[in-house]
């Protein structure tokens, strides 16, 4: 009798434990900021290099995190990038100036961009908060300025991995947008 019930009980808990497993666990989704390639023609290389694209520690990760107050950052569940975000960010600046660039293509420039803000933020805004410089052969700086670029993300949307992800892209691709504008 004693070994029956034991038997019952340690079955009841084995089932538990695979039931429990298989609850409604949404899969870790990886995140882009870079669209596909097939989105768009591979741009001719120029003579521009970003460099590596510093950001603060709490940005220097795969996780893809949002701002619920003032001063607490959020990771969002089930959602990482899949590059790191530095490494992302400065491929896409360096995709966005070999496409858009028209003249100087051939200007040896190296591009330096320290961000201090990257996130979304409550109300359904993404702040991208940066400073960037230009320098030419000699290190000597051509252009340089401070971006602050604001992107509106659709309501209810603002713990929605693909939409914050695409509005970090599309903020990135403008700061892109705004080196090559002061830097022409």
């Amino acid at each position: 009798m004693k070994h029956a019930t034991l038997q019952w009980a340690g079955m009841i808990l084995v089932s538990g434990g695979l039931l429990a497993g298989c609850g409604g666990v949404a899969p870790l989704k990886r995140i882009t900021l870079s669209p596909p390639q097939t989105e768009r023609l591979p741009a001719r290389p120029s003579d521009w290099h970003v460099m590596r694209v510093q950001v603060p520690e709490y940005l220097d990760n795969y996780h893809l995190q949002i701002r619920s107050d003032a001063h607490v950052l959020s990771e969002l569940p089930n959602a990482k990038w899949a590059i790191r975000l530095p490494v992302a960010m400065t491929r896409l600046l360096q995709e966005t100036i070999d496409e858009k660039l028209v003249q100087g293509r051939n200007k040896p420039y190296d591009v330096h961009v320290d961000v201090s803000t990257f996130e979304p933020q409550p109300g359904g805004t993404l702040v991208l908060a940066a400073q960037w410089r230009v320098t030419d052969s000699a290190d000597t700086t051509v252009a340089r300025d401070t971006a602050l670029i604001r992107e509106s993300l659709p309501a209810g949307s603002s713990d929605n991995a693909e939409v914050i992800g695409r509005a970090m892209s599309n903020a990135v691709r403008e700061l892109a947008m705004q080196i090559l504008a002061q830097t022409g």
